[in-house]
């Protein structure tokens, strides 16, 4: 599974600037938070959030399980690890922070904020913008059911059993509108994300293809949780 998601985004990375225009947006209101310390930015793709947070008392390193998104993340003269957030290469209390922006879904959740809270300090801050149940539910709705997206109580439950506590939340809806299903297809392919993470066979990812192909004037969306967390624990 982590495999077929790393060669996606590891394909697609030079277009991914272009076409994850929601992301960038999630992102810019992520970085209206004033950070200090050292951090890690999980996920951190291209450089979005990283570009995004102000610089002035922080220092930030990239983490992402595609090396070629960590290689253009570090042509942008950001330091830049190739790793998986499930599995990060830090010491216990390492960071003053960490943020992360769609991206925490593509992991088990469990596992990766037990591994967030052991790489952070206590009373550092846990900044994250993650897509939740709802999202792509039109597409959802009129095609085979191609993505999964936590809850917003199964992500603070998680938060809680990890030794977070919430700060600060709030959710916003980013709308996307396609003529037809080419655009569609075009859009996740070329942000990466074009993985069929429920099909379990060919019949399956073809009569998703058919579905989708045939939609014509679709308005769906993200629906995103923004948290603020603390460790406590």
């Amino acid at each position: 599974m982590q495999l077929a998601i790393k060669n996606n985004f590891s394909r697609f990375c030079s277009t991914y600037e272009k076409y994850a225009f929601i992301q960038k947006e999630s992102a810019n209101l992520l970085g209206k938070n004033a950070l200090y310390g050292i951090g890690v930015d999980l996920g951190c793709g291209t450089g979005f959030l990283s570009k995004a947070l102000k610089r002035d008392f922080n220092h930030i390193i990239g983490i992402d399980l595609s090396r070629e998104m960590i290689s253009y993340y570090k042509s942008k003269g950001f330091e830049g690890i190739n790793a998986d957030i499930e599995n990060l290469p830090f010491k216990n209390n390492s960071f003053d922070f960490a943020v992360s922006n769609f991206s925490l879904h593509w992991t088990d959740i469990n596992i990766s904020f037990k591994e967030i809270n052991r790489i952070l300090k206590k009373s550092a801050i846990f900044l994250f913008a993650v897509p939740v149940e709802g999202s792509l539910k039109e597409l959802h709705e009129k095609t085979y059911k191609t993505f999964y997206f936590p809850s917003e109580q199964e992500i603070l439950n998680i938060l809680s059993n990890n030794g977070f506590v919430v700060y600060d939340k709030y959710s916003k809806k980013f709308p996307l509108y396609f003529r037809n299903g080419r655009q569609i297809l075009e859009y996740f392919k070329y942000t990466g994300t074009a993985f069929n993470r429920r099909a379990k066979t060919l019949g399956d990812k073809i009569n998703a293809y058919k579905k989708i192909i045939s939609l014509r004037d679709i308005t769906t969306g993200f629906d995103v949780l923004f948290i603020k967390a603390i460790k406590v624990s």
